[in-house]
């Protein structure tokens, strides 16, 4: 898939590289034309529509997948997951409770976070000791991360 990335966007750089030989080359077309030639290599050949396709079909595309273990997450199981941005940087999401990830009909993926998930009462089922909290606090459930450890967001509930 990175290969795809980079071919994707050295094909949108190549492209803006040589259009402009349309119009240095002599021809006997009319500028027109030569014109029309150059925005239909530019869309066609290196747009950012197919870039952003790429993007789009790789964006749940996961480069690495790691469990978190319970002595590393506050005593619950959890997931962290690497996926890649339109640039190549790494963009790591860390679900600490995995009992909110639902299956998706998204194209292209397999889970997703829940809008709304109902817990039952730690009281009521063994394992779930560390699970839920009282009423009005909150509670991480997913963060987003740079490749550099800095948050870009953060999933809580209440």
């Amino acid at each position: 898939f990175r290969c795809l990335k980079i071919f994707s966007l050295a094909s949108l750089g190549l492209t803006f590289a040589i259009a402009p030989f349309i119009f240095i080359v002599e021809s006997a077309l009319f500028m027109s034309v030569r014109i029309f030639l150059a925005c239909a290599a530019i869309s066609i050949t290196g747009s950012s529509i197919s870039i952003a396709l790429v993007t789009w079909c790789g964006a749940p595309y996961v480069v690495d997948l790691r469990r978190l273990t319970p002595a590393e997450n506050g005593g619950i199981e959890g997931i962290e997951v690497t996926t890649l941005t339109l640039t190549l940087k790494r963009f790591t999401t860390r679900v600490y409770e995995s009992d909110f990830l639902i299956r998706t009909s998204r194209l292209f993926a397999k889970w997703r976070l829940a809008q709304e998930i109902q817990l039952p009462p730690p009281s009521e089922v063994t394992g779930m000791a560390g699970k839920g909290g009282g009423p009005r606090e909150e509670e991480t459930v997913a963060e987003a991360q740079d490749e550099k450890g800095g948050i870009i967001g953060q999933w809580i509930i209440r």
